[in-house]
């Protein structure tokens, strides 16, 4: 997950979404999520996923501890998913880009055609690391659960309603470049016909926070109670507030919420909704465009005064050691939860 690092206000924006988190509650991932599982192939998935990141903690250990945007983890990074598509029997599209360092980054995206060629689905995860260490949880996390998923679709002989691109994006960690590089090559009517963009990032977190993206946009009075609350002045945290109230929005976003609140209240899961972090990952390129909504799975913590989204946060211990099985296995099924409700 990107954290950007030119904004005046960025200190000030952590705070105030630290406190906007505070009231989460934590909960026992082995207790809830298993139990929330209802897959028959849990197994299988779990296997599978777990093996992707045992192959991208490998890659980056053989590569300088990293695999970030242009380095030979990165192309080892890219080559894997290559690999995996062309075992699933599906062709994948390399959509080379370069991001504001001068670096040449590759998008990845497959194709899994659908009833309608003028609709579409898009399910997106960043596979570039930081610099710093491998990015196990952040973010071959969310790789592996797409790669699961295009395993998944690969095995079906039913078509879904919605053309579903399975895209893995490149230099997230460097401006958010690859997704926004995708997304300014789409015409209007090609945005037009996108249903929804979902992003899965960091969803290996050990006994997270569920969170969920605010989609009905009722996070910014949330957040002016919770900084009243705290004894802030209005004068203090307003610039914030005003800041977020400008964020591009799309009158179908509160729809993917409600689908992914829904999941949870049937599961009995406790969760965290209307979490303004839409900015910070690959969901921004498309906000205002086209609906968006992603599953956020942190144990947020403060370090000085910055927010660290979970340990190990762009770090060389983002190992696999950080990363729950039953994260991943959530995430997985929230997403396919997510896609069945768009292709009624």
């Amino acid at each position: 997950m990107y954290r950007k690092q030119s904004l005046p206000t960025l200190t000030a924006l952590s705070l105030g979404v630290a406190i906007l988190l505070s009231g989460c509650t934590s909960f026992n991932t082995e207790k809830n999520i298993t139990k929330a599982q209802p897959n028959q192939n849990v197994a299988a998935s779990e296997n599978s996923m777990m093996h992707h990141l045992q192959v991208f903690e490998k890659i980056a250990q053989q590569n300088g501890g990293n695999r970030a945007v242009g380095t030979a983890g990165g192309l080892a990074s890219a080559q894997y998913i290559l690999d995996q598509a062309k075992k699933a029997g599906l062709h994948a599209q390399m959509l080379p880009f370069e991001n504001r360092e001068k670096t040449v980054g590759q998008n990845i995206v497959i194709e899994i055609e659908g009833q309608s060629k003028d609709t579409a689905v898009i399910v997106g995860a960043h596979y570039d690391s930081v610099k710093m260490g491998p990015g196990i949880n952040d973010n071959a996390s969310g790789v592996a659960v797409l790669l699961a998923l295009l395993q998944d679709y690969a095995k079906q002989n039913v078509k879904p309603k919605h053309t579903l691109y399975i895209a893995f994006w490149d230099s997230e960690e460097v401006g958010i470049a690859g997704s926004q590089a995708f997304v300014k090559s789409l015409s209007e009517q090609q945005l037009q016909g996108i249903q929804a963009y979902i992003n899965v990032d960091m969803v290996g977190t050990k006994n997270p926070n569920i969170m969920i993206a605010d989609g009905d946009h009722s996070s910014i009075a949330e957040m002016a109670a919770q900084f009243k609350a705290n004894g802030l002045a209005q004068n203090d945290y307003q610039p914030i507030l005003d800041s977020m109230s400008q964020l591009p929005k799309h009158p179908k976003d509160a729809a993917l919420e409600q689908s992914i609140r829904q999941y949870f209240k049937t599961n009995n899961i406790q969760i965290k909704d209307d979490v303004t972090t839409l900015t910070a990952s690959d969901t921004l390129p498309f906000l205002g465009k086209v609906p968006v909504t992603s599953l956020i799975l942190f144990n947020e913590q403060m370090k000085g005064d910055e927010l660290e989204f979970a340990p190990c946060y762009h770090k060389a211990c983002d190992t696999i050691e950080g990363v729950d099985v039953n994260s991943l296995n959530l995430a997985l099924d929230v997403l396919q939860h997510l896609l069945s409700d768009l292709n009624k």
